[in-house]
């Protein structure tokens, strides 16, 4: 099958079509209003969330909701569109944009969502009401109790034209084939079944095993998990987590020792801990950087694209807030989040520094040790990012695989003979990851690969990539 979610699909709008009134009554409505400025400008969900939130007074079940529907819908559009489209005659160039969207919101929770098949019907038809829709109204029940029909109750286990992805490593059977056939159109099913960009499913279903594969796949799809590490300077992790415990959240201990994991989506701001600085959200494959990277007291250290700045507070807190850490990036507003949490984790020892995006007037070093966590395609994690998939095509990979190359070369220019340095992504493509490292090392002939760590995404974390590099 065509890569039905292509760039013309995901630009399609109708432009004044639809207002939705404020403050949004519940969370769909206002799932709705992301979803229509997110097709309109194909910004972040969670900035698109952030800057809608004054407009609204919803309780935070309704917010989780609608960030639950966002981002579900932008992560699973493939699929929902291939579904939505086996019960429809007409052609999706001529359903309106808007009305498409209400259907992706309906057949989301159809699919994928806890909300029982009544309620993800009859909510998503009152959908039609609040957004002034109501001549929409029949033909949103008739496609969704389609779909409702198309779900079968016999168990299913593995991959075929009448399987269906939901989560974590499950499958729902169809009463139709409405996929690919696996066994002779493999990277078509796995496009369509687990909404990847066409060129994505062929890189992936070319060289992964077939474990790999399926652990990539359902873990782009799955919601992120939230994971905490420690603050090892202000408390330790049996502390923290029966604080939380004791404050009903659902957690327990990480595989990496100083880190927690969470069974829900709370306000993270509300946990215990969070205002006294004792943790940072960070997963257990990004928080190996650092550990990889291993910084001690007294040394200096440059972290070249800082920003967020979770790998930034962890070195400094590995450390024991005694070394100096020169946090860069190429926007002050990047580096004020590096500002805040330094200030919540109340860490001293990070500098924040404004540096060009031409990589001129960078810190003049030589530094112990360099951290470049260099920006990616961000295959690893497309769970948490959602609209990471849609951005992937090869002119993009190429350029990044250019601009990481300069970005790891100047590190290596930075840091003294003996140093170290980290070379860190999130993605999980050859070309950014070892290719990358194998070109530098050819450059820089006093340079050695000391050790890599491949993180396969849902093996059991996020996918990520790092190697350490020493300066003979």
């Amino acid at each position: 099958m065509s890569d039905v979610w292509n760039k013309s699909a995901r630009k399609a709008t109708d432009e004044g079509v639809v207002n939705v009134r404020m403050p949004y009554e519940n969370g769909r409505i206002f799932a709705f209003a992301v979803l229509q400025e997110f097709d309109r400008s194909e910004r972040f969900i969670q900035d698109i969330m952030a800057d809608l939130d004054s407009r609204h007074s919803l309780s935070s079940a309704d917010r989780s909701l609608a960030l639950d529907v966002a981002a579900g819908v932008v992560r699973r559009g493939r699929t929902l569109d291939v579904v939505i489209q086996s019960r429809i005659t007409r052609p999706r160039h001529k359903v309106e944009p808007d009305l498409w969207r209400v259907l992706r919101i309906g057949a989301y929770q159809l699919l994928f969502s806890r909300t029982p098949d009544h309620a993800a019907v009859d909510s998503t038809v009152g959908l039609c009401r609040l957004i002034d829709r109501p001549r929409w109204t029949g033909f949103v029940n008739g496609v969704l109790r389609g779909i409702g029909r198309l779900l079968s109750d016999e168990p299913a286990t593995e991959p075929s034209p009448f399987t269906l992805p939901t989560s974590a490593g499950q499958w729902r059977s169809l009463n139709e084939a409405i996929l690919p056939d696996p066994r002779f159109e493999r990277t078509d099913y796995f496009a369509d079944a687990f909404s990847l960009p066409q060129a994505l499913a062929e890189r992936w279903t070319s060289r992964l095993t077939e474990t790999e594969l399926v652990a990539a796949c359902f873990h782009s799809i799955d919601p992120p998990e939230i994971t905490l590490r420690i603050n090892s300077m202000r408390a330790n992790r049996d502390a923290v987590l029966q604080s939380l415990l004791d404050a009903g959240c659902k957690a327990s201990a990480g595989r990496i020792d100083g880190s927690i994991h969470l069974e829900q989506s709370p306000r993270l701001e509300t946990l215990p801990g969070y205002a006294e600085g004792l943790w940072s959200v960070q997963d257990e494959a990004a928080m190996s950087a650092s550990l990889l990277l291993a910084p001690q007291a007294g040394e200096t250290i440059l972290d070249l694209c800082a920003a967020p700045g979770g790998k930034t507070t962890h070195l400094a807190e590995l450390s024991n807030d005694k070394a100096t850490i020169v946090a860069c990036d190429v926007a002050n507003g990047r580096l004020q989040r590096i500002r805040d949490n330094a200030s919540r984790l109340q860490l001293t020892s990070i500098q924040p520094m404004v540096i060009p995006k031409d990589g001129r007037d960078l810190p003049a070093g030589p530094f112990d040790a360099v951290l470049v966590d260099v920006p990616c395609s961000n295959t690893g994690v497309l769970n948490r990012r959602p609209e990471a998939r849609w951005r992937f095509d090869m002119n993009g990979l190429n350029e990044l695989v250019v601009l990481q190359t300069r970005l790891l070369l100047q590190a290596c220019e930075l840091v003294r003979p003996g140093g170290r340095v980290v070379y860190s992504t999130c993605s999980m493509e050859p070309e950014e990851n070892r290719g990358v490292v194998d070109a530098v090392l050819q450059a820089r002939k006093d340079f050695h690969l000391e050790r890599e760590n491949q993180h396969r995404p849902g093996l059991p974390a996020d996918g990520a990539y790092q190697a350490l590099l020493i300066r003979s």
